[in-house]
């Protein structure tokens, strides 16, 4: 859900939509910001895992972070979510700053940048699932390296 609540607190403090809401948490699902999605994972196949979703493919938007962080502009990753981004918003979450950089067969939201942020960079599916100690996630790898550069650049406090 950090896809989700990242959106809903953007469009809360940044976009002027103090009243977004998640149709899960109630309220009218038609007005919400984060609403039903198409993908919905409504069952799962008997024996399937307990984290598996649908695959889809991913249009990624050329200059992006996250363009640059697969080198495709067509990924697919695996989605486990019911709920995602009303796009009767979508325009007015650009207007607020707010890239939009990936979008499914649909057109329907899966990525989202802050890109005057060193690492701002929301999905809706989970990279952290797909990522292994020996095959890592590019966006989990892209994470790791962006953190280890602030790091380096801040000046170490003195023990003495």
């Amino acid at each position: 859900m950090g896809f989700q609540h990242a959106l809903l607190e953007y469009a809360r403090n940044v976009a002027g939509l103090p009243n977004a809401h998640h149709a899960e948490y109630g309220g009218e699902a038609a007005s919400a910001l984060i609403a039903p999605i198409a993908c919905a994972v409504t069952g799962r196949a008997p024996g399937a895992a307990a984290l598996s979703g649908p695959r889809m493919k991913v249009s990624v938007v050329a200059g992006t972070r996250a363009a640059t962080i697969y080198g495709h502009h067509v990924i697919e990753e695996e989605f486990f979510c019911n709920y995602g981004l009303n796009p009767e918003y979508q325009q007015r979450l650009v207007a607020g700053g707010l890239s939009l950089t990936g979008f499914d067969e649909r057109g329907e939201v899966r990525m989202a940048e802050l890109r005057d942020r060193r690492f701002y960079l929301a999905t809706l599916f989970l990279p952290q699932l797909a990522s292994t100690e020996s095959s890592p996630h590019p966006v989990v790898v892209a994470f790791v390296r962006a953190s280890a550069a602030f790091a380096a650049s801040r000046p170490v406090a003195s023990l003495t």
